[in-house]
């Protein structure tokens, strides 16, 4: 079984990925959630910064992401 290939993800699969991803952070918040009020402001850089990313690379020239396909 190859574990990382490259595979095209239909748009009910990306739906019930990012639906399962929401669902188990509602439950580890709850769990967690006297640690994530402590360091909420933690959470929140940390979520800046992997945003940046993304963001990035949506407003970035296209002229890249043709030479790496």
């Amino acid at each position: 079984m190859k574990l990382l290939r490259s595979k095209v993800w239909s748009v009910v699969d990306i739906g019930c990925l990012k639906w399962a991803c929401i669902f188990s952070g509602m439950i580890v918040g709850a769990f967690l959630s006297e640690f994530i009020r402590r360091h909420v402001w933690l959470f929140v850089i940390a979520a800046i910064v992997l945003a940046i990313k993304p963001v990035v690379s949506y407003f970035r020239n296209g002229k890249r992401e043709h030479m790496e396909e």
